[in-house]
């Protein structure tokens, strides 16, 4: 029986004007702890994310993230330094769910929007044809790189997420890649 492309495993290496994009690997745990480690404030906006954010919880979380289905990736720069990770998987009712986060000193280089763009073709070429997003209240940033990737603002979903509280309220964002040209 042929594994439909969205739930291979991943083995893509994107590429765009700044930005090479390859799968995460357990090593890349301690990027997350150096980029995120101290900054609690990007981890609130992060559903999953530990915190405190150590290179054995980041491994955790790569490795929840890398198998079949997940197709995660690395963000490095043209001079090889790792910026952060963006990436889709974990359908929710067959929906692949798209996030992203990008390390303090590299935020606002439109990196984000960047490796979303080439992220979204590839979901594209798997054939998913919806993803979600879901910001948490004051990502205005997050919202903005969202809008800027296609996705429409559905309003307001409530999710439990234990690691930020419990249950929250959060916005869910909703990009129809049909509706894309090619």
């Amino acid at each position: 029986m042929r594994v439909p492309l969205l739930f291979a495993t991943n083995a893509a290496v994107l590429r765009s004007p700044r930005l090479e994009m390859r799968p995460l690997v357990p090593d890349d745990a301690r990027h997350f702890a150096d980029l995120l480690g101290a900054d609690p404030a990007a981890i609130a906006m992060l559903s999953h994310m530990p915190d405190p954010l150590t290179v054995e919880a980041a491994r955790e979380w790569i490795e929840l993230r890398t198998g079949p289905g997940g197709h995660v990736f690395a963000l490095r720069d043209a001079s090889g330094t790792f910026v952060g990770t963006s990436g889709f998987g974990g359908p929710r009712d067959g929906i692949p769910g798209f996030g992203y986060w990008i390390g303090a000193a590299y935020r606002g280089n439109g990196y984000a929007t960047e490796a979303g763009d080439a992220i979204v073709a590839h979901a594209r070429r798997l054939g998913v044809k919806r993803m979600v997003a879901e910001t948490f209240p004051g990502n205005a940033p997050s919202e903005r790189v969202l809008v800027k990737l296609g996705f429409r603002a559905e309003g307001p979903v409530i999710r439990n997420y234990p690691l930020r509280g419990g249950w929250r309220q959060l916005t869910l964002h909703v990009l129809e890649l049909r509706d894309l040209v090619a």
